[in-house]
């Protein structure tokens, strides 16, 4: 899997799942770079339930950063996927905290109705729960 500075990149095939672990702050280009590469990775095994880990960055989320995210990036995970994509957010504490208090970055309500799911959490154990229900659930709807 693409390994870089400041992401790597896993895919577990027991679980189903695509970990990407933000390693540090990154540039846009990075951060547009490093989501190309999830998103080829995903694409190569099929799988719609990610892991994305930004609490080893150090500092807050970004808004300029969360915004090209919605507005530019998960506007392509169904056209490549072909299915809803889970993404389950981990970060750090304050990371959360900080996403939370900005205005300028959307509740998890704006997601609702879209072809992409997300969550929050400050746990790594809780976020992989969450998506292998998302996994067994939609399994079990098909």
């Amino acid at each position: 899997m693409p390994t870089s500075s400041y992401l790597t990149i896993e895919y577990d095939p027991v679980q189903h799942l695509l970990v990407g672990r933000w390693l540090r702050a990154v540039m846009p280009f990075e951060l547009h770079r490093g989501y190309a590469a999830l998103l080829n990775a995903a694409e190569e095994h099929n799988c719609s339930y990610w892991l994305i880990d930004t609490s080893q960055r150090r500092g807050v989320i970004d808004a300029a950063d969360v915004n090209w995210i919605i507005e530019q990036f998960f506007p392509q995970l169904y056209p490549r996927l072909g299915r809803t994509t889970f993404l389950a957010y981990v970060m750090a504490t304050h990371q959360l905290a900080g996403v939370l208090a900005d205005t300028n970055i959307p509740n998890l309500t704006y997601f609702d109705g879209r072809p992409y799911r997300l969550e929050r959490f400050t746990n790594e154990s809780q976020a992989i729960d969450w998506l292998l229900y998302c996994y067994e659930y939609s399994r079990a709807a098909h």
